[in-house]
């Protein structure tokens, strides 16, 4: 299961001058309250569905590049000619700027709220407990 499962998502911002997306969520249980912030590093775009105050995070994993391209091919047809999430005249074109540039696609799954798919080099996890110990985990 995911280290963010049953996560609420506070707030994300996408920073396009550091090449970042976050996501800042929190654990409350009746035993602990965990802060952690999921940093998508080397961001390059995303797309997210049904954001709404109080979303909850079932999983959040690497997904084949293939598979995203094959499964989501309406997603990626639509907003091409947007210049979504790149310029690119064929898928072919499209997987090559995706491997070249080291990018991965990241799904975001819910159990309530905001899913959706982001594209960026790596996902990194910042974690705070309740004694402010901080536990930094690069996962993709």
């Amino acid at each position: 299961m995911s280290i963010v499962h049953d996560n609420i998502i506070q707030s994300y911002l996408a920073d396009y001058e550091t090449d970042t997306l976050t996501i800042k969520t929190l654990r409350c249980t009746d035993k602990i309250k965990e802060k952690t912030n999921v940093i998508f590093a080397g961001y390059l775009a995303h797309t997210f569905d049904t954001a709404m105050k109080d979303s909850i995070i079932f999983d959040i994993q690497e997904y084949p590049l293939n598979s995203f391209l094959r499964e989501e091919l309406n997603l990626i047809s639509k907003q091409k000619c947007f210049g979504w999430p790149v310029l690119y005249e064929t898928e072919n074109e499209l997987v090559e700027f995706f491997q070249t540039h080291g990018y991965k696609v990241f799904e975001i799954s819910s159990s309530y709220g905001l899913c959706g798919w982001v594209f960026a080099k790596q996902m990194i996890v910042s974690r705070k407990d309740a004694t402010g110990t901080e536990l930094h985990l690069v996962l993709q």
